[in-house]
């Protein structure tokens, strides 16, 4: 190779090495905001009580898992999806609120996301009851939509509503 060309090439390759970082965290960045942005139209279906289109954001793909306190709660999107269904049956309202929301890119189709959570589930007539922990979800864009692949959640003691929430759901369910 002509050493001059060869230079040229070094040249170009140390100028556009420095840019790297930079595109790099700007793609980081974006896929990070368009995770935010799914996790947050999630919420607000959540507490719109639009539960078939929150169901829409649980991934089909193999391996989907849900788990709560240490277990495997739902096995499958379709698990979660009929939860959702049976919480429209029993609740008159529900409130989500997410704290703390850090989400770090994985790379360019997935994400981690880390939360508080706070869950309040009003019931006509028996007054609802309310729980709340730590949340992750594992999001993966799928055909241009960011989905949860899985997720987590560790719930803190709840003076208030524990007993309720037994007596609503029976022993070892929740809704």
């Amino acid at each position: 190779m002509n050493p001059v060309r060869a230079l040229a090439l070094l040249a170009v390759t140390v100028a556009s090495a420095g840019c790297a970082p930079d595109r790099a965290s700007g793609v980081l960045e974006t896929i990070a905001g368009e995770a935010r942005a799914a996790i947050g139209a999630y919420v607000e279906a959540i507490n719109a009580m639009d539960l078939d289109s929150a169901g829409t954001f649980y991934s089909d793909a193999p391996g989907f898992q849900w788990v709560e306190d240490g277990a495997v709660r739902y096995g499958s999107a379709r698990e979660a999806r009929e939860s959702l269904a049976a919480l429209g049956a029993m609740a008159s309202s529900t409130r989500l609120t997410l704290s703390d929301l850090s989400i770090t890119a994985l790379g360019p189709g997935s994400a981690v996301a880390s939360c508080h959570f706070e869950q309040e589930i009003g019931v006509e007539g028996a007054g609802g009851f309310a729980y709340s922990g730590a949340m992750t979800i594992v999001l993966r864009n799928e055909d241009g939509r960011w989905l949860f692949a899985s997720g987590h959640t560790s719930t803190a003691s709840s003076a208030s509503g524990r007993a309720e929430e037994a007596s609503a759901t029976g022993p070892g369910e929740r809704p």
